[in-house]
């Protein structure tokens, strides 16, 4: 039995389900309005036949000839009197038309209910001319309007219960109105085709509940992100016609976002490379903190290849993606050939919006998970956030070869300009981009205030300011890590980070006024790049309130004792390093609020380390899109130098390379910022100095229970302490990867096997500990106690 729902006097049917709907359709008057507007003299006709009210309307329905229209039922207005009529409808234009020069005129939906959405279609009524739309009582702002011929459809959350009003200057074209349960508003919406009138996802929530944790192990991450929504396939021979299922896959990414309506939709792309013709947009699709929306290539990595036009650098539009939702999980997506940003992350700024604006939307771009995917060739940034873009979470991506026509602003990671506070980046690296690798330049002209925080965890800088391995970029900065700039305080928090042979500075303060914390990090640059080459440079005061802690970190340096000295011996400043190979490093320790001790910052000569050979750094990452073990600036034991000097220990060489061993201080797990930032693992009884820990003391441990398993994963330790790793159901072409981490997330051994069983030794470990296989049928992971 169907009901009905009444908003203010205009009725429409409801489903048994409880799902409500009003619509209105300004495109087609009854016969009975066009009969009682032709009788009634405050109705005009003009040269469109259009039918135009001329007196004043205050908060009041639509009347004509004693009778309310009906294809304004239910609604209220607000107009100025106008001889030529402020509200008109019929006609040639098909439309509701409201419009007065010179003064506001209101559309009102009475009684909506919190929760509910508004859909509306809509344009400006002088082709050209940018028109917006102010709402009220609304989660979201409405686009402004620009060309008469491409009409808008936007969609928005009722905030809550009353009145929503639309206020427009001048005149607007209306098509369509739909109020109601998200269930009947977008019912009949599931079109996709990548336009702007694709439905919003209904349950799009406005929380900034941040649910992750940037201390968990996030080599286990992509295992159990994925939401449990429905799944749209989509593949480079799919077709748009198509009804995005795996047997009938979609063509392109952007039609597959429009259909993601529900939260926990994963998209799944077929590996090859997709072509866009325009930016991809992911606008009002949340999902939520325990229940992701997804992008995920399963099998290989899918290319978003943009091919872009060349376009200058000042506001270009052409961002590969565009990502101004919430809760979205990314995984080998790569985005290459935008002329602007590979993916961009933004809160969504109103045309002609203000800063205000921006700081309302709290539902927008955050708690993101980008998770190994790849940003090059790009005209700009390869991936930046602004616009209090917070809370993301950037885990084993690379970044490189981004370059902007200029050779000057384009940087592997940016986030800087308005960028809000928690991005986390993990296991990321960023070389070969015409400007920074990361790039915290923060601008207060964005009205939206500094003293936000970014943390990188075991990130890389390498060779930035280079547009291949040997071409210096004409006008790029070329830093490592751009801490911020002069006009506010930003806070930088880097963990084992290493910044290697950047054009200009490895660790570059630029002038941040903030705090800057560099636990376990690794510089290096050599002279090649120019005699000012710095592996570090922190030199400027800083703001009150804030510190520079320095801890545990080297310059890898080979200067002797003909650098410039003062009469205590120690180098003048900026001196440090100046005459040797490598180049220079600066850490001026009469900073207020730094704290760095002689064991705590050193000089490493570079006979200390097992390589030096930087190219390893950009090797492929395994199977499980982590960094491969390498040897580079791996300390080597043992090693005594020839080289000696009486100078201060924290500014000469350190005499052998067991002083790097073992000698730094333990790094806890702090809150910091309101974020909880992760501690620093290590081996023996201290950290090692630097970015690597040497290896963990072999052995075998026992577990406590003698068995784990989970799914198809078994677990069976013998009596001789060997642990049995049995995949169920595996053959023997199937092949494994076994991972075992400490309580810390500190991988401390890893195995590869073919078939169903192997043996393996359990390394030493303390307490808890993860034991993790992926590969050909198994992609599981299970924590044991050992002893």
């Amino acid at each position: 039995m169907m009901g009905m729902l009444c908003l203010g006097s205009a009725c429409a049917q409801e489903s048994t389900d409880d799902a409500q709907m009003t619509k209105w359709d300004f495109t087609a008057p009854s016969a009975a309005d066009v009969t009682n507007a032709t009788a009634d003299a405050n109705w005009i006709t003009d040269s469109k036949s259009r039918y135009c009210y001329t007196p004043a309307m205050t908060d009041e329905a639509a009347m004509a000839n004693g009778m309310e229209l009906d294809i304004t039922k239910g609604l209220r207005f607000t107009i100025p009197a106008n001889s030529a009529g402020s509200l008109r409808f019929g006609g040639s234009t098909k439309s509701l038309w409201m419009g007065y020069s010179s003064g506001s005129c209101v559309m009102t939906i009475p009684d909506c209910k919190a929760g509910w959405y508004i859909k509306l279609e809509y344009a400006t009524s002088k082709n050209k001319t940018t028109r917006t739309i102010t709402a009220t009582n609304l989660c979201s702002t409405l686009p402004s309007s620009k060309s008469t011929s491409t009409h808008e459809t936007a969609q928005a959350k009722v905030a809550a219960d009353g009145d929503v009003t639309l206020s427009i200057g001048e005149g607007m074209y209306f098509y369509n109105l739909v109020v109601g349960d998200s269930a009947k508003v977008f019912e009949e919406d599931n079109t996709g085709g990548g336009s702007s009138d694709s439905p919003e996802n209904p349950d799009n929530p406005c929380d900034t509940q941040h649910t992750f944790d940037i201390t968990q192990d996030f080599s286990l991450l992509h295992s159990t992100i994925f939401g449990n929504g429905p799944k749209i396939y989509v593949s480079p021979d799919g077709n748009d016609k198509n009804d995005g299922s795996q047997e009938k896959p979609l063509k392109t990414i952007q039609a597959a976002v429009d259909l993601a309506v529900d939260p926990g939709t994963t998209i799944i792309l077929a590996a090859g490379e997709y072509a866009p013709t325009d930016r991809i947009n992911i606008d009002n699709r949340n999902g939520q903190p325990d229940n992701y929306n997804a992008m995920v290539c399963l099998d290989g990595r899918a290319v978003i290849n943009c091919n872009h036009p060349q376009h200058g650098h000042s506001d270009n539009p052409y961002q590969g993606v565009r990502l101004t939702s919430s809760y979205w999980y990314f995984y080998h997506v790569d985005i290459t050939n935008a002329s602007d940003n590979g993916m961009l992350i933004e809160r969504n700024k109103p045309t002609g919006g203000s800063a205000s604006d921006v700081m309302n939307l709290v539902g927008q771009a955050h708690d993101n998970i980008i998770e190994a995917c790849n940003f090059y060739k790009n005209g700009d940034t390869g991936l930046q956030m602004k616009n209090l873009a917070s809370y993301n979470y950037i885990i084993n991506c690379d970044s490189y070869l981004n370059c902007d026509e200029g050779q000057g602003d384009a940087d592997g990671f940016a986030p800087k300009i308005s960028v809000g506070t928690g991005n986390y980046f993990f296991g990321c690296r960023a070389y070969l981009n015409s400007d920074d690798g990361w790039d915290v330049f923060y601008k207060n002209t964005s009205g939206f205030g500094d003293n936000q925080t970014i943390i990188m965890e075991n990130c890389i800088c390498y060779k930035n300011g280079f547009l291949d391995e040997n071409t210096i970029a004409s006008k790029g900065n070329g830093n490592g890590f751009k801490c911020g700039s002069n006009q506010g305080a930003m806070n930088v928090y880097l963990n084992r980070c290493l910044a290697v042979d950047n054009k200009a500075k490895g660790f570059d303060q630029n002038h941040n006024s903030g705090d800057i914390i560099l636990n376990n990090c690794t510089g290096l640059t050599t002279k090649d790049n120019g005699d000012k080459a710095y592996s570090y440079r922190i030199y400027e005061e800083i703001a009150s309130g804030h510190k520079v802690d320095i801890t545990n970190c080297i310059a890898i340096n080979d200067n002797d004792e003909k650098d410039k000295r003062a009469s205590d011996g120690t180098p003048k400043a900026g001196e440090n390093g100046k005459n040797g190979t490598y180049g220079r490093f600066q850490i001026d320790e009469t900073l207020d609020g730094l704290t760095v001790t002689t064991s705590e910052f050193s000089k490493a000569r570079p006979e200390f380390f097992e390589s030096l050979d930087d190219t390893e750094l950009i090797k492929e990452r395994d199977a499980n899109d982590n960094l491969q073990e390498i040897s580079f600036a791996h300390i080597k034991a043992g090693v005594k130098s020839s080289y000696t000097t009486t100078a201060k220990t924290n500014n000469s060489a350190t005499a052998t390379s067991d002083a790097l061993i073992d000698s730094g201080t333990a790094v806890e797990t702090t809150e910091y910022q309101s974020l909880k930032v992760p501690a620093i693992a290590f081996n023996g009884s201290a950290p090692d100095l630097g970015a690597y820990e040497t290896e963990a003391t072999t052995g075998i441990s026992q577990l406590t229970c003698g068995h784990a398993s989970t799914g198809r994963l078994s677990l069976n330790q013998t009596m001789s302490g060997m642990l049995l790793v049995t995949v169920s159901g595996a053959s023997l072409s199937d092949s494994h990867v076994i991972t075992i981490y400490n309580a810390a997330g500190m991988k401390a051994a890893e195995y590869t096997f073919n078939g169903s069983t192997t043996a393996i030794s359990l390394p030493r470990i303390s307490g808890t500990a993860v034991i993790s296989v992926k590969g050909s049928i198994a992609n599981e992971a299970v924590k044991v106690s050992v002893k």
